[in-house]
């Protein structure tokens, strides 16, 4: 990530003016460009996801008859029969927002996940940036807070972050779906993630046999930690900017993708915004609810 030039100082009143109108010419040029970009996203010339959201998973393969549940794990201790959480976002009449997946049929109800079991996560840190845990545990409080869903931060893990990651993993984490995977890194482990890239992350879905059993059962966030340090370095707004990025990821994990709209959050390439709006909480809602899968 390059750091702005400062405009170098001059005598004259009218040089020091031409310089600036310079500069102002060449960064309406520069914005351009990056728009241009399939792979460059930024929020306010901060790296976040490119579109596409490298890190989501498929749902898994359609399965005939009834033999798709009888290959999921057990159901946990920790599930209940009701939702552990209510959306707390009022409804909107925004439609500034577009799902990962949505089953088919009428509606376009959105694939989601399973609103009675906790979320459970676990931390690679390996490249985090200092406050990362900050981060995260607001970033997580946020989402938790507008689908209702409940995030259970299960620890650190060795895991190292893979381009395909499997939604069971029983040697590492037992006869269970694997919990989400958020791995601090960098480009040299992740290669989505050089150039103007700061995260990456969405969900994954379980083999199924009819629409209704469509669910999310685990994902992975991945955050580059080198790009984040200079981030929060930033005077001002750092943090925020920082917040941003990783409340746009944890979004994707929710099943949130990107929409064509630069009022939200959730746009491939965002104007300033350094937090939730309008359509994104309205997607965020619609998300919460849905059928227990216990």
């Amino acid at each position: 990530m390059r750091r702005p030039r400062r405009s170098p100082r001059s005598p004259s009143a009218l040089v020091s003016l031409v310089v600036a109108l310079s500069l102002v010419v060449g960064a309406l040029w520069l914005r351009d460009q990056v728009v241009g970009e399939s792979t460059d996203r930024s929020i306010a010339g901060i790296p976040v996801a490119p579109l596409g959201d490298l890190a989501a998973r498929p749902l898994g393969s359609p399965v005939t008859g009834a033999g798709a549940r009888a290959s999921w794990p057990p159901v946990p201790a920790d599930a209940s029969n009701h939702p552990l959480g209510a959306p707390s976002a009022p409804q909107s009449r925004s439609f500034a927002y577009a799902f990962m997946d949505t089953l088919s049929g009428p509606g376009s109800e959105p694939v989601r996940w399973d609103p009675c079991r906790p979320v459970h996560v676990v931390v690679n840190s390996a490249s985090a940036p200092p406050g990362a845990a900050k981060l995260l545990s607001t970033g997580l409080g946020e989402v938790s807070r507008v689908t209702g869903l409940r995030f259970v931060l299960d620890g650190p893990t060795d895991e190292p972050p893979a381009s395909q990651r499997p939604p069971t993993d029983p040697e590492r984490y037992g006869d269970r779906w694997s919990p989400v995977l958020v791995a601090w890194s960098d480009p040299t482990r992740v290669p989505q993630l050089a150039g103007a890239v700061a995260g990456l992350a969405g969900p994954a879905g379980a083999p199924y046999s009819s629409e209704r059993d469509k669910h999310w059962v685990s994902g992975t966030v991945y955050l580059d930690g080198p790009s984040f340090t200079q981030i929060l370095n930033r005077p001002g707004d750092g943090w925020w900017q920082g917040q941003a990025i990783v409340l746009h990821e944890l979004a994707h994990l929710a099943g949130l993708t990107h929409i064509d709209d630069t009022t939200q959050l959730m746009a491939p390439r965002n104007s300033r915004q350094l937090t939730f709006a309008d359509g994104d909480l309205e997607g965020l809602r619609r998300l919460g609810g849905g059928p227990c899968f216990t």
